[in-house]
């Protein structure tokens, strides 16, 4: 009996040891700065550009960037500070057979599915804690922020239209992307999809900018000079007012890019992460009008973003109704639901006068000049 436990645990030991020896790869790292790691079973690798990936691995970033081919040529990009795990990796020669299921548990990443026919696209499933997210489309962006809430964008494809379709799942609903530039967020397991927004101004390229691992080449090879300068000139005697290179603006010929008139900071990473919100407070407005609020009547703008006053017109479920706007400046007005004001905007630009109610119990009148 002592004999054949013996074997017995020899057995699992060499199946063990097989298993983590024989791990298939998936994917490579092939682009990689700052922090990140491979988290693989208990042991955490740092991440560099060549490392393999396999299986249930947990994809890192802190202060730090990477890139990742799987075997298929799919793609993904994270951000600073995320999270994904490879939950299932299947390549078969035969598309029918091979499959991806991908988790995003935290942070901003970028998807680009392979090749057409190496992998079905109904074989793809990407999920966070809150949604999950049906591939017929072959490239966008997923951000979930600390709060596990999700925003979506369908990107366009090289000829700048819809790249296909991406359908957002959770226990509320479904809702599909199918134009570029849609999006949609999801704030809870059971709270539907909010309806896809159409973000407007916007370019890949814009977008690729949050998703930059390494500076652009003429930035490495300026920095390269400056280096080279410097090493070789006696720093007494350096004529720095001769050196204008790193001067020049090497985004100044992207095209300015705005989700609204408010002024959002797009090149920030945090760009998505506010435009989550954004989209969010406008859903949430548009939900709330249509499911009631009797005898609630607002003049004079629109609900969420009206870009003729520039207000956003929140109503909070904390019973008060919020108006905000930020144009040479920030103005923030809460009132109660039940209030009856009437709001007077002077600036430079225009006149904007908003009612709620019958507008007889408060006058505010907001002066704002340069």
């Amino acid at each position: 009996m002592m004999r054949q436990l013996l074997s017995i645990k020899k057995i699992l030991a060499i199946s063990l040891f097989s298993s983590i020896v024989y791990a298939e790869k998936v994917g490579d790292i092939t682009e990689q700065s700052g922090n990140g790691a491979i988290s693989r079973q208990t042991q955490e690798f740092v991440a560099e550009v060549g490392s393999g990936v396999e299986f249930m691995d947990s994809l890192m970033t802190g202060n730090g960037r990477m890139a990742v081919e799987f075997l298929d040529d799919s793609q993904i990009r994270i951000t600073e500070n995320s999270t994904v795990v490879i939950d299932q990796f299947v390549y078969d020669a035969n598309p029918d057979n091979s499959k991806m299921a991908l988790s995003f548990a935290k942070g901003t990443a970028r998807f680009i599915s392979g090749s057409i026919g190496k992998m079905k696209k109904e074989n793809i499933k990407l999920k966070t804690n809150t949604a999950t997210i049906g591939i017929r489309g072959t490239d966008f962006t997923v951000t979930v922020d600390e709060l596990d809430r999700t925003l979506v964008i369908l990107l366009p494809d090289e000829n700048g239209e819809s790249s296909g379709e991406i359908t957002v799942t959770n226990e509320g609903g479904t809702v599909t992307l199918n134009e570029a530039f849609q999006a949609t967020i999801v704030s809870t397991i059971s709270t539907p999809p909010a309806n896809p927004v159409q973000i407007e101004n916007i370019t890949v390229a814009q977008i690729d900018n949050l998703f930059i691992v390494s500076p652009p080449q003429e930035i490495q090879e300026v920095q390269e000079e400056a280096r080279t300068e410097n090493s070789s000139n006696n720093i007494l005697t350096a004529d720095f007012l001769e050196f204008n290179e790193l001067e020049k603006d090497y985004l100044e010929e992207e095209p300015e890019w705005s989700f609204s008139e408010l002024d959002i900071d797009l090149l920030d990473i945090d760009f998505l992460q506010d435009l989550l919100v954004i989209i969010e407070e406008s859903d949430v407005l548009t939900r709330k009008t249509s499911e009631g609020f009797e005898g609630l009547v607002i003049e004079g703008t629109q609900p969420g973003l009206d870009p003729d006053t520039q207000y956003n017109t929140i109503i909070e479920d904390t019973g008060f109704i919020w108006f905000y706007r930020q144009v040479d400046g920030i103005i923030s007005i809460r009132i109660p639901i039940d209030s009856n004001a009437y709001i007077n905007t002077v600036t430079d630009q225009k006149e904007s006068i908003i009612t709620v109610g019958d507008g007889t119990s408060a006058m505010i009148t907001i002066t704002q000049v340069q």
